[in-house]
């Protein structure tokens, strides 16, 4: 590969196919257990000649049935492989037996037909080259290559790698050509839903043949750019006419020469000179291609200055005090004292359920790296920052609790926290995950992202109205005193790190820096879920507490659903 084989010998042309799982090496530093034909991805090349009488025994040793189809070839309706139509899938353990007679020349395909998104994107395909019986008129090709295109699912439920002959770059093999010669190249393309865009550099091609079929002298046309969709084939021929050197050869759509979310690799060939210096591993370390961040924030227009970003970060974190003036509400029944302390813990059971989310995104993306080969070290670090800053945040505001807010501690029952203490406490605790939603408005800023910048600020906003509530409602109906100071204490606590992030993240955006205040703030939501609890159930009025739960905790979905639409 992807020189083709020898001819099938023998009166009848007999191959064993045997479906198997085996280890594969699709990419660097990325093994998966594939589904193969024969061990191999792809399966062997069926090279037959016209006319003859192909038997294939095929054993199915994979973990569940599955079927082998002859795309493209006239066969009798029993050996189509199609699961109902012809057969029976083949069972794990058993043997099915394809004999049919070749009756056209040309560029074909065979592959499984059960399960087809899932089975083929592991391996299960090979091409079938048929000889015409008698040579064809025109000029023959000096070289006959296969280009088997495929895809594949690595960690993700759509195809996210790519491969020529079952390798992404740079594991494939360039097509090695000498000066003047004609080449044939027989693409194919398996993959399951994609469409791809082969260009050759320095070459202009024909197309000889569509789907096994010859196109007539009169119909071709030069060519540098040709489209195939999934389970198409084309088979082009050129002169190696170019300058001797390395020409790429490629996919055109751009994140198909792309190993997952990293590049160079993927759809990446080259048409090699003999002779001439081979710089086929050369782009590996000379270039490089990242995916950009899925929510849109890369960038999209020109950069906001520092002055325009501390602006918006401060709109979005001081439109906590919105929230705030609850806590001014006197002489308020006992039952709504129950119920508004609910919704604010409904309020902090999301924001907690979202806070861990969050900052194991991070995470979630350093181990695929590492599955992919790119070193383990990112993931190990954030496990372990996620760790302590979960530990310090719970731990650490149980002690901070006691020392620094020691003077606000009221004479009740059990030692509990006085209303104004329990309400800095959660200012403390969201003034720590608002300063990562500062982070990401200073990010979207700096990269010129300008209206997701905005569209976050909106969010935030809505969000942190919400949360303001969730500080104050620890002291309504009790008998602090609370007046524009106290208000403006805990709306600095709780929203001023909103403020704060956006200048940090205007400047620079760490990973570890945003999971660490991320647990930090899990931490200490978790200590106040726990204090405004045992309050509640000093309050009473359990099934009303209840519906208050619910409440709060489809006010925080709400508000997050507006963050989710402004792509945060």
């Amino acid at each position: 590969m992807p020189a083709l084989p020898p001819l099938l010998s023998g009166q009848i042309k007999t191959i064993n196919l045997i479906a198997e799982v085996k280890p594969w090496t699709p990419a660097p530093g990325v093994k998966v257990d594939a589904w193969t034909y024969n061990g191999t991805v792809p399966g062997p090349t069926i090279h037959v000649r016209q006319g003859d009488t192909l038997r294939v025994v095929f054993t199915n040793h994979l973990p569940a049935p599955t079927t082998v189809h002859w795309h493209g070839m006239n066969v009798p309706a029993a050996m189509d492989g199609t699961p109902g139509f012809s057969q029976a899938p083949v069972q794990p353990g058993q043997s099915f037996v394809y004999q049919f007679v070749v009756q056209q020349p040309g560029t074909y395909i065979y592959h499984t037909h059960v399960d087809d998104l899932n089975q083929l994107d592991r391996g299960l395909y090979g091409a079938v080259v048929v000889e015409p019986r008698a040579p064809e008129p025109g000029p023959k090709a000096d070289r006959d290559y296969l280009m088997l295109i495929s895809s594949w699912m690595i960690h993700s439920t759509s195809e996210n790698y790519f491969s020529i002959n079952g390798k992404s770059y740079p594991l494939g093999k360039p097509f090695m050509v000498t000066q003047g010669q004609r080449i044939r190249i027989r693409e194919i393309d398996i993959s399951g839903t994609e469409f791809h865009t082969m260009h050759t550099h320095g070459h202009h091609f024909q197309v000889v043949a569509v789907d096994g079929q010859p196109v007539a002298p009169a119909s071709r046309q030069m060519m540098d750019t040709i489209t195939l969709g999934p389970g198409e084939t084309r088979d082009i021929e050129f002169v190696a006419d170019a300058q001797p050197g390395t020409w790429m050869f490629h996919c055109h759509v751009a994140d198909h020469m792309m190993n997952g979310d990293r590049g160079p690799g993927g759809l990446i060939s080259a048409i090699q000179y003999e002779g001439a210096p081979d710089r086929f591993a050369s782009m590996a370390a000379q270039d490089s291609m990242a995916m950009a961040p899925a929510n849109g924030s890369g960038s999209s227009g020109p950069k906001m200055t520092q002055t325009e970003t501390l602006i918006l970060g401060a709109i979005a974190g001081f439109t906590i005090f919105l929230g705030l003036p609850f806590a001014t509400m006197r002489r308020v029944p006992r039952s709504w004292i129950a119920f508004l302390n609910a919704i604010a813990i409904g309020v902090l059971f999301f924001l907690l359920f979202d806070i861990l989310r969050q900052a194991g995104e991070p995470i979630a993306d350093a181990l695929g790296k590492w599955q992919q080969g790119l070193g383990g070290a990112p993931f190990f670090w954030l496990t372990g920052v996620f760790v302590v800053g979960l530990s310090v945040g719970l731990l650490g505001l149980v002690y901070v609790s006691r020392i620094v807010l020691a003077k606000q501690r009221a004479a009740v029952a059990e030692g509990m926290l006085s209303p104004m203490a329990l309400a800095t406490t959660i200012a403390l605790g969201i003034g720590l995950h608002n300063f990562s939603e500062g982070l990401a408005i200073g990010q979207s800023a700096a990269t010129g992202a300008i209206e997701l910048a905005v569209l976050l600020i909106i969010g935030f906003g809505l969000h942190n109205m919400t949360e303001g509530f969730g500080i104050a409602a620890p002291l309504v109906g009790s008998e602090v005193n609370v007046g524009a100071r106290e208000i403006l204490m805990l709306g600095l606590i709780g929203g001023g790190p909103t403020f704060l992030g956006t200048l940090v993240g205007y400047h620079f955006v760490s990973p570890t820096l945003s999971v660490l205040f991320l647990t930090l703030a899990a931490g200490a939501i978790i200590y106040v879920i726990g204090e405004m609890t045992k309050a509640g159930g000093r309050i009473g009025h359990k099934e009303l507490a209840t519906a208050g739960i619910l409440l709060g905790f489809l006010l925080g979905f709400g508000t997050d659903l507006i963050l989710t639409a402004a792509g945060a």
